[in-house]
């Protein structure tokens, strides 16, 4: 008997694949971030006639949404990038 090798029934294809950034991650990261350096950052300095808790509040939810949109811009950069 000739050895006979069966012919393959379907070849593998190359797919490309698109490794773009989860941006709800990205920007949840940014903001617990965020709210961490604006909390440290409250606790260290001068209240200016506001409360420590106020003012840990205020710079937290300003530190918070400034993390969020730069981690916001990180993300639509790395995934224009991803596109190339």
């Amino acid at each position: 008997m000739p050895d006979v090798e069966p012919e393959p029934t379907a070849k593998p294809t190359l797919r490309p694949v698109r490794r773009a950034p989860n941006f709800a991650q990205f920007m949840i990261t940014g903001g617990v971030i965020g709210i961490i350096v604006g909390l440290w950052i409250g606790s260290r300095g001068d209240s200016g006639g506001y409360t420590d808790t106020t003012a840990m509040g205020f710079l937290a939810v300003i530190f918070g949404s400034l993390g969020v949109l730069l981690a916001g811009a990180v993300a639509v950069i790395l995934d224009r990038r991803s596109l190339r």
